[in-house]
């Protein structure tokens, strides 16, 4: 990529909010743009206008891409499919390709820590940060990438003693050819599959927060995950982990890998180089429910301290943090029924995550917009777990189709354990280990939905928005659809 686009013709593809905020950078370094947009100039409205006024160029409506192969440079934006043939031909031409985070990685002065994963990314940016102001409250902290507002337009401004912490999703990472100082790999599941050509790509997208790093670099990776753990051996710099289950005596490469991890009821760090290990957190100081988030905690921890956080901050971040809206997030409770936002699950194992996170009787509403995703671990836990189901949205009947067939499956095992055990133990009827089938209704939106999840819900239970699916079938966003759920719990 060139040191300056003053001059030359520059093709931004797709007008969400990074990609505005990309625009205004590039026209006030003197950049010639042209935007590319499916939307028609009446669709795309006040934002045309904007750009029309500061010179752009436009190619928009159903061939919008057409014109694409002609340029030198491009900035995709991160959430379309990377394979489209205008793409591919650009590319056999010499374009150089790129998006608007590999640009501010270029161009930022400040040390920066990038956080990705399937899930959580949102939550462990935020520990983060407050780790960090809470240790350093004299240096700038800065958030952004996929959450927070789009630091491009800012990159200039942000001093080099300054802290960057950046929550990148595999859209975001799939092009790019630069990563952070620090970077942190929470997970890796079956995700964005209706984008990512399949799951090895979608794999490869998230590896790229650490793949381009230096040798004095580090990549922070989950301990407790086969595929996380592996990645230490793709990482061209140091490696750090974190883990659930006591300290990680058979880790992956050097021995003074700084790491985290949960022992008993206390959260430890050792930075590996030398210094006695430390408890700079507890597990009852965090208000956040489930495992899965004292992992994302414990993952925060080596990240902010190696970027300069101290003991005394990260405990009195993780005492102050209250986490997020639509992550598990409670909204009332009524009649003995306790009411809970988790809109941001918006696939199955974000979904299996809440249900090993609440006790007690469970209600969930699931479905939505289907992203190519299977439902059968989720099916089986919700299953076991006897869990009641109110179904909406597109993936309705898939996700109905895959409780069926866990709890068909779940029968036959238990007659088949009861058969085997000898004749003895069989009943008449149906046998005395087997789950009942789940309790499965459908609604026609998600107002209905939770009127009729409140009328199957008994005193200490949950109903929980945690759709499994991505919301673009019925909402613009997850953030809209908890919100309206929110909105019509509360006017119970």
């Amino acid at each position: 990529m060139p040191e300056t686009y003053k001059g030359l013709e520059v093709a931004v593809v797709g007008m969400g909010k990074s990609n505005q905020a990309l625009c205004r950078y590039l026209l006030g370094e003197g950049a010639l743009l042209t935007c590319f947009d499916r939307k028609t100039r009446e669709e795309l409205g006040e934002v045309y206008q904007e750009f029309s006024n500061m010179g752009v160029k436009w190619s928009l409506g159903p061939d919008y891409l057409d014109k694409l192969p002609g340029y030198r440079y491009i900035f995709l934006t991160p959430g379309m499919k990377k394979h489209q043939p205008q793409v591919i031909e650009a590319k056999q031409r010499g374009a150089e390709i790129s998006t608007e985070i590999y640009l501010f990685l270029k161009r930022c002065k400040a040390v920066v820590g990038g956080v990705t994963g399937s899930a959580g990314k949102t939550t462990t940016c935020m520990l983060v940060k407050l780790m960090l102001e809470h240790s350093m409250p004299d240096t700038p902290i800065f958030l952004g990438g996929n959450i927070g507002p789009v630091l491009i337009e800012q990159v200039d401004r942000i001093p080099e003693n300054a802290r960057v912490v950046l929550e990148l999703s595999s859209f975001q990472l799939h092009l790019c050819t630069r990563s952070p100082q620090y970077a942190l790999l929470l997970n890796i599941r079956p995700n964005h599959l209706d984008i990512h050509k399949d799951f090895d790509e979608y794999t490869e997208a998230k590896k790229n927060i650490f793949r381009f790093q230096s040798a004095k670099d580090l990549a922070v990776l989950n301990y407790d995950e086969s595929l996380t753990r592996a990645a230490a051996a793709e990482c061209p710099g140091r490696s750090g982990f974190f883990s659930l289950k006591g300290y990680p005596e058979t880790k992956p490469g050097p021995s003074n890998a700084p790491v985290a991890w949960l022992q008993g009821d206390d959260l430890v760090y050792d930075p590996g180089d030398g210094t006695p290990p430390c408890v700079v957190g507890y597990k009852q100081d965090f208000r956040v429910p489930g495992a899965h988030n004292i992992s994302n905690a414990l993952g925060a921890i080596v990240l902010a301290m190696q970027m300069g956080a101290n003991p005394e901050g990260i405990r009195e971040a993780i005492r102050k943090f209250r986490g997020i809206e639509h992550r598990i997030e409670f909204v009332r409770e009524l009649d003995g029924v306790c009411f809970y936002n988790d809109s941001i699950a918006t696939s199955p194992d974000r979904t299996i995550a809440l249900i090993d996170s609440l006790e007690g009787p469970l209600v969930l509403i699931l479905g939505g917009y289907d992203k190519g995703l299977p439902f059968d671990e989720l099916a089986e836990r919700i299953v076991a777990r006897r869990c009641k189901v109110v179904l909406i949205g597109r993936c309705a009947d898939k996700i109905r189709q895959a409780v069926e067939r866990a709890w068909a499956g779940s029968d036959l095992a238990g007659r088949r354990a009861l058969t085997e055990s000898g004749p003895s133990r069989i009943c008449t009827g149906r046998p005395q280990t087997s789950l009942s089938k789940p309790e499965m209704a459908e609604a026609g939106g998600l107002e209905e939905a939770v009127r009729i999840a409140f009328s199957m819900a008994e005193p200490g239970a949950s109903v929980v928005l945690s759709p499994a699916c991505a919301s673009y079938d019925m909402f613009s966003s997850f953030e809209e659809r908890g919100r309206l759920f929110k909105q019509v719990v509360k006017a119970l």
